[in-house]
């Protein structure tokens, strides 16, 4: 072999060594954003899951049994558990998860990250703004915060907001 061969050949070993590099890194690349999109979707499902449980319950405690509210002042001014509702399975109504938090640690159901839910529950009105209001109406918004140390290395926060409203049509 002589030395431009030589040298042929050494430049064929750097170019391979450089490619070898950069599809390993792509591959890293590709299983990072993976996991972070498997995150992601189960934030936004866990999300979701304390959304629609909410959704499930009684607008406000005086509706929790079926009662008929006539006037937006009857409905309950502060917003959170009752006593006696200590876990949210005990929870009767919509408000009750007013600045519900948990984390997803204990569950050995999701064994592959833990995650923060906070809730927020407030009264809106729709004439004047989605944001909170100081009285009582027939619409209250839940707000929920996924955060988990996997999304996005602890920086992302997922969060979800609807609008639950009460109408009784007799």
């Amino acid at each position: 072999m002589n030395t431009g061969q030589m040298l042929i050949s050494i430049a064929a070993m750097i170019l391979l060594s450089i490619v070898i590099i950069n599809v390993n890194r792509n591959s890293l690349t590709n299983t990072q954003n993976m996991d972070q999109t498997k995150y992601e979707i189960l934030a936004v499902s866990l999300g979701n899951a304390v959304i629609h449980e909410a959704f499930s319950k009684a607008f406000d405690e005086e509706t929790a049994n079926n009662n008929i509210v006539n006037d937006e002042d009857e409905l309950t001014l502060s917003l959170g558990h009752e006593s006696g509702e200590l876990n949210r399975k005990d929870f009767d109504d919509f408000d009750d998860y007013n600045y519900y938090s948990e984390n997803t640690k204990s569950d050995s159901t999701i064994i592959s990250a833990d995650f923060n839910i906070n809730c927020r529950v407030f009264y809106v009105d729709p004439n004047v703004s989605l944001d909170y209001v100081n009285n009582r109406t027939y619409h209250k918004r839940i707000e929920v915060s996924v955060t988990s140390p996997f999304l996005n290395e602890g920086q992302d926060t997922v969060k979800l907001s609807k609008i639950n409203s009460h109408f009784y049509f007799r």
